[in-house]
């Protein structure tokens, strides 16, 4: 079992490099999510037309009564850090950090994006100049927010992507989430938030102090938000609430105790304000149902041995898929238990996933890939 201290935060931007190093051997040290600084300035508005660079292959593993393509290798020599489907037909990955064996450096690498219309995945293009981005969120298909290492945002209209706004000026960002075109929230490694009502972002928030507890620190590793009423956000040791004007103090989840066969909770995901799932980086889960949250240890432990969940997306109360780090697989959540492990044989470590539906997912492999779900 892994020693939480190794992944303190930054989930999604550590485990570019863990997926390029092999299995997070080197987890908390690592890339633009934490600790590194970049300073090119960023694009202005880019366009996201372009030959597709391949087609969906076959399923290679399935169960749960749905089954994972071949890994598609859509942007090559760079990192998927972060993917978000509006729908099976529109989709928009971002990246980051090169991979080991690409010769680059971090320092002036583009952060691009990458869109899937259905069918095939287009060329990578650059958006952030010298910056990694670390997230990407699209809740209409004519609409995404994604955020990058520097503090930055930017908005995308379905064809192009917007001119950059200096969004955080203290902090790394490290996630954001959107209910609508004019309504999103980021969270940074300060322990801010930032909310974006469709036109411009607010000053940074203090959200989580850390006082008192443990060294998780105060970096937020995800958010998610179902509404401009309800949003949860997860550091190491706990969730924070946004209920329309403020946000709560932490709801502790994590014990702090290593072998808990849960972990300091790196994703979450709502799909309502009484339903959402966060998941911890010993393999464990964490229900809310509106009011608390139950406890579900080593739900991704095939092996009897602890693994780490990596990222979550719940598309209904009774439809999640949660990806896993060291066995490359993912499990299903019907609102009640997990289903098996599926493995995802060819695959890095899956860094972030998205489903619109039930019936459909895409997961990014920290690498160049990406692989599609069809339930």
């Amino acid at each position: 079992m892994r020693n939480a201290s190794q992944l303190p935060g930054a989930a999604r931007t550590r485990l570019v490099a863990a997926a390029v190093a092999s299995l997070l051997a080197a987890a908390g040290v690592g890339s633009c999510g934490s600790g590194s600084s970049h300073t090119s300035s960023p694009t202005t508005a880019s366009s996201t037309s372009g030959p597709s660079s391949s087609t969906p292959p076959s399923s290679i593993s399935s169960g749960g009564g749905g089954g994972w393509s071949f890994t598609q290798s859509v942007d090559p020599g760079l990192g998927l850090l972060s993917v978000s489907c509006a729908s099976a037909t529109t989709c928009v990955a971002v990246d980051g950090n090169p991979s080991a064996s690409s010769g680059q450096t971090e320092s002036g690498t583009p952060g691009n994006a990458i869109t899937y219309n259905g069918a095939s995945w287009s060329k990578p293009v650059a958006v952030d100049e010298g910056n990694s981005l670390v997230s990407v969120s699209c809740p209409a298909t004519d609409f995404c927010a994604a955020v990058d290492s520097s503090g930055n945002a930017f908005t995308y209209n379905g064809s192009s992507w917007m001119a950059f706004k200096a969004a955080d000026g203290t902090a790394q960002l490290e996630a954001v989430s959107c209910a609508s075109a004019s309504f999103c929230v980021a969270v940074d490694n300060n322990g801010s938030a930032l909310t974006w009502n469709g036109t411009s972002w607010s000053s940074p928030q203090t959200v989580d102090s850390n006082t008192g507890r443990s060294n998780q620190g105060t970096i937020m590793n995800a958010v998610s938000c179902p509404s401009a009423s309800f949003c949860v956000a997860v550091d190491g040791n706990g969730a924070f609430y946004f209920k329309g004007s403020s946000w709560s103090t932490v709801h502790a989840l994590w014990n702090g105790t290593e072998n808990s066969g849960t972990g300091p909770p790196i994703g979450v995901s709502c799909a309502s304000a009484s339903f959402c799932v966060a998941v911890g980086t010993d393999g464990g889960s964490y229900t809310y149902n509106g009011t608390s949250w139950t406890m579900k240890a080593s739900v991704d432990s095939p092996d009897g041995a602890a693994t780490s969940f990596t990222a979550v997306s719940c598309s209904s109360t009774t439809f999640c898929m949660g990806v896993g780090q060291d066995n490359n697989a993912s499990a299903t959540y019907d609102g009640a238990s997990w289903s098996p492990l599926i493995s995802v044989s060819d695959v890095q470590t899956l860094a972030s996933v998205s489903c619109p539906s039930a019936s459909f997912c895409v997961a990014v492999d920290g690498a160049a890939g990406a692989v599609t779900w069809q339930g």
